[in-house]
């Protein structure tokens, strides 16, 4: 519950009936909304996703473990662990096999429709690409679609059918009209913009990025490759006198200690007359290894392209040091050849050995 103005907001309580639907998607126990959720592990190895890309942004494939550096607190680590899914699925492992190429690991995606911050008519348009989308394509991921809205709620869970998934996006419908179809021209927090339509943008911040959490903390309980393709507008970060940013860091702290990559897909397309905040959502993609689809109209092939962006990557694993201090720790991974791009998670939250 959130205080804004004297007005109590609680629309992050309608979060709760989609925690229990998340919690039967991904097998695990409900997690209480407002719990302070640690994920303990008998290791206190890191694991971190890269991808890497040449100049072109074209993926690199033929790395191999002494190509690659890694650091904790800026302080070079040993490698312990290197797996490399090259795009194909390998070979039974023998003796003789290079260790260096593995069968893909289990992945997952969650398309998130955001409902919020898009205005009513581009949400039409994006429900219709989603369609497209799940018509044409069969990802490799599991996917499964989960709607933000003040109501936020899962659609479906996860599945490698795509037909399943085209019901549930046409039943759910677009929503209603909000504050942004009612105020053309206006931005939110501009002059002119009465207590109750900035108290509106407000709660909408707040929701997406509350809600984006408890995806995070409960994708945390999933193994393998996560991502998470969210087809936005966007919101500023500062909305009527309130920094939004301290709570975009808290987000991104949850997205990275869950491994989640965030893959942004701007709604707007190329439109001139839809209002698109893309600073949060460069920083989420990019802060988590992620990357941000912008400036085009095809939102269905910017949603193939970021479920497909993980297919090559790297799996790079070192054992957390003895005297580490709790909290937040910096990753840094760096590469031996010129002109390869990297792009992995900023960090990794320790909490002690067997928690992480």
């Amino acid at each position: 519950m959130v205080r804004t103005s004297g007005i109590i907001v609680t629309g992050f309580r309608r979060c709760v009936p989609f925690l229990a639907a998340v919690a039967v998607g991904f097998g695990q126990e409900t997690v209480p909304f407002d719990s302070d959720m640690v994920i303990r592990s008998t290791t206190n190895l890191v694991q971190v996703r890269v991808v890497a890309e040449d100049s072109q942004g074209r993926p690199v494939a033929d790395l191999q473990r002494v190509d690659f550096q890694i650091e904790d607190q800026r302080k070079p680590q040993p490698i312990t662990l290197f797996a490399a899914d090259r795009g194909t699925r390998a070979a039974p492992a023998t003796a003789s096999s290079s260790a260096d190429s593995v069968e893909a690991a289990p992945s997952y995606a969650v398309i998130v429709l955001d409902w919020l911050n898009i205005k009513y008519s581009y949400r039409i348009q994006a429900q219709q690409h989603v369609i497209a989308l799940l018509k044409k394509y069969q990802p490799s991921e599991r996917v499964a679609i989960y709607i933000m809205d003040h109501d936020p709620r899962l659609l479906h869970d996860f599945t490698s059918d795509m037909t399943a998934l085209i019901p549930a996006v046409e039943e759910a419908g677009v929503g209603f009209p909000t504050v942004d179809d009612e105020t053309p021209g206006r931005g939110r927090g501009a002059s002119g913009n009465t207590e109750w339509q900035i108290l509106y943008w407000q709660n909408e911040g707040f929701d997406s990025l509350h809600t984006l959490q408890v995806v995070a903390d409960h994708l945390a309980h999933v193994p393998g490759r996560k991502c998470l393709v969210w087809l936005s507008a966007g919101f500023p970060m500062m909305v009527g006198g309130i920094d939004f940013v301290p709570r975009v860091e808290i987000a991104l702290g949850r997205l990275n200690k869950a491994d989640v990559a965030v893959y942004t897909v701007n709604a707007c397309g190329l439109s001139t007359s839809c209002r698109s905040y893309v600073g949060p959502m460069h920083e989420l993609a990019e802060r988590t290894g992620a990357t941000a689809f912008d400036a085009r109209n095809d939102l269905d092939e910017g949603m193939r392209l970021a479920l497909e962006d993980m297919r090559i990557s790297y799996t790079l694993g070192f054992n957390v040091p003895e005297v580490a201090a709790l909290g937040l720790h910096e990753i840094r991974v760096g590469v031996n050849r010129p002109g390869v791009k990297l792009r992995y998670r900023e960090s990794y939250d320790w909490a002690g050995k067997g928690r992480r």
